[in-house]
């Protein structure tokens, strides 16, 4: 595992799922992103839901929380949903639900938020009931009234049983949640998306969300479909990679099916690549 300070850092790997190739790449060509990863015969590409588990002070951390099992087998076909492996996972570094003390959501969108309730035959239950969720108070209310564009993305039966919680945090900008763990925002994907940064006198770590979802979104204009302000996008990537590369970050991938993490460097055109990949599992 990854030790920043007092932290224990941990890769969930707990499903996967495809979305259409456009919409993942946005004004990307096919022709281009399709040597990075082959769509299927529908166009759609396999993504991870790649979970950050966070322990250390006494909490255990999730960053988002996956799409989760309760979905009618209409859309869980259209998305390829395979098994959610979350207690799987938590089991194999000696943990359960219940021992989850946080769930910080980067966003609402129903592939970070759904997996955190399940069915009940017509009514959907938290997972974590003891778990305080963290938000940023701007994205609940694009998730309670989402534009059009968003709508889909924003599914109302998870966002109405989100509101049904009595365990919401929702949080006004950037935050430390504890000495050693900032939220900080970040516009153009989504409003109040906020991102997560661990890091101690000697290094750090970023968890992506869906401003760098993939390695194959380094790249300053490889934004996603969903994106509402791409050039915003463009504008976050830009400060956020300058300060990563400057501190020498670990970056976080939810979303890329090869890597689940990497240190950076620049290119000889002056732009971020990928340096080095990096399993938690192998650090120390």
């Amino acid at each position: 595992m990854l030790t920043i300070g007092s932290y224990r850092l941990h890769c969930l790997d707990v499903q996967y799922f495809s979305l259409d190739g456009g919409s993942v790449f946005g004004v990307v060509p096919r022709v281009m992103w399709e040597k990075v990863i082959r769509p299927d015969s529908l166009n759609r590409v396999r993504l991870s839901m790649r979970l950050l588990l966070i322990s250390g002070k006494g909490r255990h951390i999730l960053v988002d929380a996956a799409m989760g099992d309760a979905w009618p087998e209409k859309l869980s076909k259209i998305y390829c949903l395979t098994d959610f492996r979350l207690d799987n996972e938590l089991a194999r570094v000696g943990l359960k639900r219940a021992d989850i003390t946080d769930v910080v959501f980067t966003h609402l969108h129903f592939d970070h938020l759904a997996g955190a309730f399940e069915r009940h035959d017509d009514h959907l239950d938290t997972i974590f009931p003891d778990a305080v969720f963290h938000i940023q108070k701007q994205n609940y209310l694009s998730a309670v009234s989402p534009n059009l564009k968003e709508r889909p993305s924003y599914r109302k039966e998870f966002v109405q049983a989100l509101q049904e919680c009595s365990n919401l945090n929702l949080l006004d900008g950037d935050t430390e949640l504890l000495p050693g763990i900032e939220l900080f925002c970040v516009g153009g994907h989504t409003a109040g998306q906020q991102l997560v940064r661990v890091f101690d006198e000697k290094r750090s770590l970023v968890h992506g969300g869906d401003l760098l979802p993939s390695a194959a979104h380094l790249g300053l204009s490889r934004g996603l479909g969903f994106d509402i302000e791409p050039l915003e996008v463009i504008n976050e990537k830009r400060r956020l990679l300058s300060r990563m590369l400057e501190d020498r970050s670990i970056l976080f991938f939810a979303h890329d099916p090869f890597v689940e993490a990497a240190s950076l460097c620049l290119d000889e055109r002056g732009e971020a690549v990928v340096h080095s990949t990096i399993s938690l599992g192998d650090c120390s």
